[in-house]
């Protein structure tokens, strides 16, 4: 019973975001989000194996 509970309401808080055009900002910060992730761990590695190659000269 409780678990129907918080089922119903996390549909109302998305159907209130999707009804009011929020969702749409929320998908766009976690894509934002995860797209500086991905940039800095891209950055990071290019980096670490730079070190790496110059490392065995």
């Amino acid at each position: 019973m409780i678990f129907s509970q918080i089922a119903t309401r996390t549909v109302e808080m998305a159907d209130i975001f999707r009804n009011d055009g929020k969702i749409y900002v929320v998908l766009a910060v976690i894509g934002i989000i995860f797209g500086g992730l991905a940039l800095y761990l891209i950055h990071l590695d290019r980096k670490i194996s730079r070190l790496e190659r110059d490392q065995k000269k």
